[in-house]
């Protein structure tokens, strides 16, 4: 018989024991300094805007002192205070004109039977996609007094015009076909959120079918309507291409076209950096009473549980009319526009006494490849929104995880600082880099090349990719990297292997969004450009300031194009949708 003892397995030494890694940084210290810089780019360059409004010659000369001239020359200025009581006057006509829109296309679209809601919803939602500065190019090429739609109307039939858009009311009429369907979405979003048993119950009381919507649905919208004029009216009081385009050969000045015409023809920059400091607390004043006034929002909230679904308001024949009414609103102020940026760039002359069909070229498109100056903004354009997009897209997400994740000290005021930017209007944000860049890099390295606009660009468009960001991220629970943390992972390692790989579509969304917004962005390039930086927003605003042509239309047709393209892209892949 065998002996079969079981014999222990041989000894093995056991593999020697690292210590634990050691950091260069600490989470706590890396979080103070992500803190310290994100706020230092981000509100630190208000600081030098400031101090040129206080200072008698330039921040990039020596001498000077401290002055309240610059204040004096801005309040004495007839000049000014006709921009300011223009800008006032547009912006109140723009806000109540997209309100009244607005909220009866969100009404009308979501709330009634009204024949074809969704291909109506759809025009309507097309100025949001669309760069603006293409928009205005459509309205200038077809309905000013020489446009195309306006004399072919004058000649073959009695209608006409009724508004020059060379004009306050006029500029105001072209802003609302961009500023409407931001207010619609805003509406729309609300009324979709209406429990309908609120209006059963109003019906159960013998109140007829409009009598309930008007006596509860249309009250629940206060919020909503409140939180979207001030916004409309805070952003008409920056706009910058509408009145340099169309205001320009009438004399008609806004904030934003007095301050760049004192800053490119004047070189007044202490003077402009006071009117931008007015502008920064009249924007800034305006968003923060509208969080004010929409932030408690309680006693429009319903008890309810969740809506079981939309009541569809039946209007019988008046249905049809009203369809109407909103086809002809959409063919004047969206479809004509667009048609008339194709015709423009499509054809040698646009004329209504000439058809297009037998001028139709490719010329236009050959003038804008085959000068430099076209083809370096459009490469410019595309690095700054593909590299800093990209960029841009991973700072967020680390200053979002920070403010929301961790329990550090300041993550509140992270969460502020990215929301900032909304507040500062868009020729402030490019003067204030343009100071800081002045007094930093004295040697114009960066300013010399793409990353000074680049900056910009990303600071401007920081709270639009936050925003798109965010909502994903509220969106994960905490246990997944509580978790983590007590089987030993560090901070950093569970917001890098758990949190952002579950949120990296929304990084996706963020960086299209982004991508489109700094494509288009023109406004801050005007402080920051220079002769071997041309960046295609603002080479077209330049173009279009002077005559609407072929090539500045085909331009426009480009910068169509590429935003489509990406986001059509965005929402196959990903969902992206254009937000308000």
């Amino acid at each position: 018989m065998s002996d079969t003892r079981l014999r222990p397995p041989p000894a093995v030494a056991p593999p020697p024991t690292r210590g634990p890694r050691r950091r260069l940084l600490s989470t706590t210290a890396s979080h103070y300094l992500l803190w310290a810089a994100a706020l230092l780019v981000v509100v630190g360059p208000i600081v030098p805007v400031v101090a040129a409004s206080l200072w008698s010659a330039p921040l990039y000369d020596g001498g000077g002192h401290p002055t309240w001239d610059n204040f004096h020359s801005l309040v004495t200025d007839r000049g000014w205070w006709t921009a300011v009581l223009n800008s006032v006057l547009f912006a109140a006509l723009n806000t109540a004109g997209s309100i009244l829109v607005g909220v009866a296309c969100a009404v009308l679209l979501t709330r009634t039977d009204v024949p074809g809601r969704r291909l109506l919803t759809t025009f309507l939602l097309i100025p949001i996609a669309l760069p603006g500065l293409v928009l205005i190019i459509g309205w200038a090429a077809m309905w000013t007094p020489a446009g195309f739609a306006s004399s072919w109307l004058e000649t073959n039939t009695f209608l006409v015009m009724p508004v020059n858009l060379y004009s306050i009311p006029g500029m105001a009429m072209v802003a609302m076909s961009v500023a409407s369907p931001t207010v619609f979405l805003l509406c729309r979003g609300t009324l979709l959120s209406i429990d309908p048993a609120l209006e059963d119950a109003a019906r159960t009381l013998g109140a007829g079918p409009l009598r309930s919507l008007f006596s509860i649905s249309l009250p629940l919208l206060r919020p909503a309507i409140t939180n979207a004029a001030l916004l409309v009216f805070a952003l008409s009081m920056e706009v910058l291409g509408l009145p340099l385009i169309l205001g320009f050969s009438s004399r008609i000045n806004l904030i934003s076209t007095y301050l760049y015409d004192h800053w490119v023809n004047d070189a007044e920059q202490g003077l402009v950096s006071a009117g931008a400091v007015f502008l920064l607390i009249a924007v800034s004043g305006l968003l923060v009473l509208r969080n004010r006034l929409v932030g408690d929002v309680a006693r429009f909230t319903t008890t309810t549980g969740k809506p079981t679904g939309v009541r569809i308001l039946q209007l019988g024949r008046a249905r049809w009319l009203l369809a109407a009414a909103v086809a002809l609103f959409l063919l004047v102020f969206v479809v004509v526009p667009l048609a008339g940026v194709l015709l423009a760039a499509f054809t040698s002359i646009l004329s209504p006494f000439i058809s297009p069909w037998s001028v139709l070229t490719l010329d236009n498109f050959t003038a804008v490849l085959d000068n430099p100056l076209y083809t370096d903004s459009i490469i410019n354009s595309l690095l700054i929104a593909g590299v800093g997009g990209a960029l841009t897209t991973i700072v967020i997400a680390v200053l979002s995880v920070i403010a929301h994740r961790s329990r550090f000290r300041f993550r509140g005021s992270l969460q502020q600082g990215m929301l900032w930017p909304r507040m500062m209007p868009a020729l402030v944000t490019g003067m204030a880099f343009f100071w800081s860049f002045a007094l930093l890099d004295r040697s114009g390295a960066i300013r010399a090349g793409l990353w000074g606009i680049g900056i910009a660009f990303a600071v401007r468009s920081l709270a639009l990719g936050y925003s798109a960001f965010y909502p994903a991220l509220a969106g994960i629970g905490a246990d997944l990297d509580n978790a983590a943390r007590t089987s030993g992972a560090t901070w950093w390692t569970a917001m890098r292997t758990i949190v952002l790989r579950l949120v990296a579509p929304a990084m996706g969304a963020s960086f299209v969004l982004l991508f489109v917004a700094m494509l288009n962005d023109a406004e801050p390039a005007v402080f920051l450009v220079t002769d071997e930086t041309p960046v295609l927003g603002l080479t077209m605003l330049q173009l279009a300031a002077t005559s609407i042509g072929g090539t500045v239309a085909a331009l426009g047709v480009i910068q169509m194009v590429i935003t489509l393209v990406v986001l059509g892209a965005g929402r196959a892949l990903l969902g992206v949708r254009p937000r308000a």
